[in-house]
């Protein structure tokens, strides 16, 4: 097993003695609700959820935002630059979220230049694929409200949201945005969980 996948990124740069490591991590913390970043915005830093859980999602043609995936504790996102300009997305708080931001330049230095953190980095975007298409599986293959259920079912698992706190994931989310991910509505939502 990677020795990231046991401490994560951030200690196993700390126990590397990486020379620069506090000038190119940032800490923050978002409340419950607050935007990390908006759909105007082109250039993030790497992020990544030490605790909490926030919503990546965009801006539909009518104006009205909607979510496309949910993250949680050692989870990374951003850096949407590497896009093209008809990308934007937006990310909001689910619960209250501790963060991680790395410098873009310092991450990828780090995933091109330390073979331990290219084979983590690797598996975390095969994980994140994984995670959509298995979404994309969930709409294709099941009845509306099967994939209310299999979708909320899925989400059950603890989330820590603060020191010795943890709340169900699909606790955290609202039935517009299980709606969202699961391409229902939400009246189907709120039948189908009653």
């Amino acid at each position: 097993m990677s020795p990231i996948a046991d401490t994560g990124l951030y200690h196993y740069l700390q126990q590397q003695k990486h020379p620069g490591l506090k000038g190119q991590i940032t800490q923050l913390a978002l409340k419950k609700g607050q935007q990390l970043y908006g759909t105007d915005k082109r250039y993030t830093d790497i992020y990544e959820i030490v605790s909490g859980a926030v919503k990546l999602g965009g801006i539909s043609a009518k104006g009205e935002e909607y979510i496309y995936e949910v993250l949680t504790p050692g989870e990374f996102f951003g850096n949407l630059a590497l896009l093209d300009d008809t990308f934007s997305e937006f990310c909001k708080a689910l619960s209250p979220v501790k963060l991680r931001a790395y410098d873009l330049s310092f991450f990828k230095h780090l995933v091109t230049h330390d073979p331990v953190v290219s084979e983590w980095f690797f598996g975390k975007i095969v994980y994140r694929w994984n995670k959509t298409e298995s979404l994309l599986g969930y709409i294709r293959a099941y009845e509306p409200r099967e994939r209310i259920q299999l979708l909320y079912n899925s989400m059950g698992r603890p989330v820590l949201i603060a020191p010795n706190r943890e709340v169900p994931l699909n606790r955290l989310l609202t039935n517009k945005d299980i709606a969202d991910l699961t391409s229902t509505t939400r009246q189907l939502v709120a039948d189908t969980l009653k």
